[in-house]
């Protein structure tokens, strides 16, 4: 049995290679983006535009300036001849560090009611929660992005305030103290910050202003930021032990008289932010089912 005829061109020719061969890019062009970055670039990139975005309306609004960065330093300025200067707070705390530390957390609760509440009451009035459905950016990103913008404008008011208070108010403090009690604020300041976004969407755009008013002076005054909790009536102590407000200042005042961060006070502030992040959740839920937003 004789074989079939070859032929030669046949015989010439390479085995094929079991996978592609990869491609080389041509001199001075650069080398294609794997597929795994390129997909964590599509995701993250509109999610860092928008955030961004977000920061810069926040920054470019004089009135949301001016209240958040004018109420925490006016009040301490008034607030700072009320009591002498070698008065005691909380331990060893002078009054004048204190009323700081106290406005500094004020200024933290402005601006994260003022950055969440007000500004998407009017968001959602106005559509532009569901123009954004749209959008490339998942649906939670939303409401993530508006609590971290929050954050990140809070911060700089904090730093005024200890500014203001370092120089007006004779403020003396070793620099570990000063650094933990900034970075301590401003953590603590989550809870007002998701309090804000559940502010924007639960109320009208014509509540807005007067409920997150109305909050800014009622966790402010009942929680001891204007007046020592130990110096108040009994049922308003009571109160007191309620509210973010005064836990965020207790935690501060611990850092500076040395003493340990007391447990109780992180979990009634992380019970907060989990409580209100939960209702934020099904609000948004809720309107996204009704085409709100």
């Amino acid at each position: 049995m004789t074989r079939p005829p070859v032929d030669a061109a046949l015989l010439e020719m390479e085995p094929a290679a079991p996978y592609p061969a990869p491609e080389h890019p041509a001199p001075g062009h650069p080398a294609p983006e794997p597929p795994a970055a390129a997909g964590w670039r599509a995701s993250v990139g509109p999610l860092l535009a928008f955030g961004g975005f977000e920061v810069g309306r926040l920054l470019r609004s004089w009135k949301f300036l001016a209240i958040t960065i004018g109420f925490p330093v006016i009040f301490y300025l008034l607030f700072l001849g009320d009591h002498t200067a070698g008065r005691i707070i909380g331990g060893t705390v002078p009054w004048r560090v204190y009323l700081m530390v106290s406005m500094c957390s004020f200024g933290a609760l402005v601006a994260a009611l003022n950055a969440g509440g007000t500004r998407l009451s009017m968001e959602r009035a106005s559509g532009w929660a569901r123009q954004l459905r749209v959008t490339p950016i998942p649906a939670w990103s939303y409401v993530g992005t508006k609590i971290v913008a929050s954050m990140l404008v809070v911060l700089p008011v904090i730093l005024l305030v200890e500014v203001v208070g370092a120089g007006f108010g004779g403020v003396r403090l070793a620099a570990p103290v000063w650094l933990g009690v900034t970075l301590l604020s401003w953590a603590t300041a989550l809870p007002f910050a998701v309090l804000g976004v559940f502010i924007g969407f639960l109320v009208s755009t014509e509540a807005a202003f007067p409920v997150v008013t109305g909050l800014m002076f009622v966790l402010g005054y009942l929680g001891g930021l204007f007046t020592p909790v130990s110096l108040m009536p009994g049922p308003l102590q009571v109160i007191a032990h309620i509210l973010p407000s005064y836990h965020v200042d207790a935690l501060a005042v611990a850092v500076i008289d040395g003493r340990m961060l007391a447990p109780a006070d992180w979990l009634v502030l992380g019970g907060y932010v989990v409580a209100l992040g939960l209702a934020i959740v099904w609000k948004h839920r809720v309107e996204e089912a009704r085409g709100i937003a």
